[in-house]
């Protein structure tokens, strides 16, 4: 590695191969964009450019090759611009070199990667909304006073009274108290207390629940269909401190579902009805806390979701045209709503 503030930067060549994700046949004309980093150290405050940018076209055979400069032997390659009938390649892949040859070259100098890019198959209208929080400082504690518990109609995005407009429960949150695990200390010595705050999330009805989903980190479009079958009713979100003083929680950002809800079936017990949907950046909770205290350490639930209207319809692709009139709930602070709206909007995907 170089020394900090060094910005001389060695050769590094790969070769990229682009294929569709389902029949693994190449792609020609593709124009795959190559990122050769660098790190500038000290220097980097005096504006120095980006990384090192390399742009090329695939063949016939779905290959075309890169090369850059780069002080840190990292490398990733983009597709920015689809051809038609597919989708970016918004996460792209790359790599990492640990060495170089004598010429200075890093190695391996025949590194093939990989841009498997999805096809846009059947894109529809979905309800898209989110719920909860956006912005620091928003969250209030929005549980009916006395109660634990939260119901939700997903359908209509509204809470049921006497918190919202919503008719029926689709599924319901229910806080639990505080989780005191007693006292902790750090590897410095300090001490503190441990706790768990917790949130349990269930799907009301038989047949109903979710089930989390896997996809290839690259993936622009994340879920395509939701399964027939896999839905648990519940789900838990806790967030809290351990006994090492170290701030831990359920909520992992990659994290994603697909929902089932309002599901009726046969006498021979064969679904008959049923709405789908799906979840993206898993679900968490807000506390309201009032200098550095908990009012309601669970106050407010946060989720992002997209629903299909259409009964026993399980696509979830959809083409960016929002079914929802309101679609950040509970409606923002005036003075935040471009700011609210604009972070909406940036987050979604297909």
């Amino acid at each position: 590695m170089l020394a900090a503030g060094c910005v001389f930067a060695d050769t590094a060549k790969i070769e990229a191969f682009v294929i569709d994700e389902t029949t693994e046949r190449p792609l020609a004309n593709v124009e795959v964009t190559g990122c050769f980093s660098m790190n500038y150290g000290w220097l980097a405050v005096k504006g120095r450019s980006g990384p090192n940018i390399c742009k090329a076209t695939t063949d016939a055979s779905g290959r075309c090759k890169l090369s850059g400069k780069t002080n840190v032997g990292s490398v990733g390659c983009y597709v920015h611009q689809a051809p038609s009938g597919y989708y970016a390649h918004s996460g792209g892949g790359g790599y990492d070199f640990k060495t170089k040859n004598m010429l200075g070259i890093w190695q391996p100098d025949d590194l093939v990667v990989t841009v498997r890019l999805q096809r846009v198959e059947h894109p529809i209208p979905l309800f898209v909304k989110r719920v909860g929080k956006i912005l620091p400082g928003l969250a209030k504690d929005i549980f009916p006073e006395g109660k634990d518990t939260l119901k939700f109609d997903m359908m209509k995005g509204e809470y049921l009274p006497p918190v919202g407009k919503g008719e029926v429960a689709d599924v319901e949150f229910r806080r639990l108290p505080r989780e005191e695990l007693g006292e902790g200390v750090n590897f410095g010595g300090d001490k503190g207390r441990a706790y768990r705050d917790s949130m349990e999330v269930r799907f009301l009805g038989e047949g109903n629940g979710l089930v989390e989903m896997s996809y290839p980190a690259t993936a622009r479009l994340k879920i395509r269909t939701a399964p027939e079958t896999g839905y648990k009713q519940d789900y838990l979100c806790w967030s809290g401190v351990n006994k090492q003083l170290r701030h831990e929680k359920s909520f992992n950002e990659d994290r994603c579902f697909c929902f089932r809800i309002r599901t009726r079936k046969n006498e021979k017990g064969e679904i008959v009805e049923a709405y789908y949907g799906k979840i993206y950046r898993d679900i968490s909770f807000s506390g309201e806390y009032h200098e550095g205290k908990p009012i309601a350490p669970v106050s407010a639930v946060n989720f992002l979701y997209y629903l299909n209207p259409t009964p026993l319809d399980r696509n979830l692709e959809w083409n960016n045209q929002n079914l929802c009139k309101e679609p950040i709930y509970p409606r923002p602070d005036c003075r935040n709503l471009e700011m609210e709206y604009k972070s909406f909007n940036r987050n979604l995907k297909p």
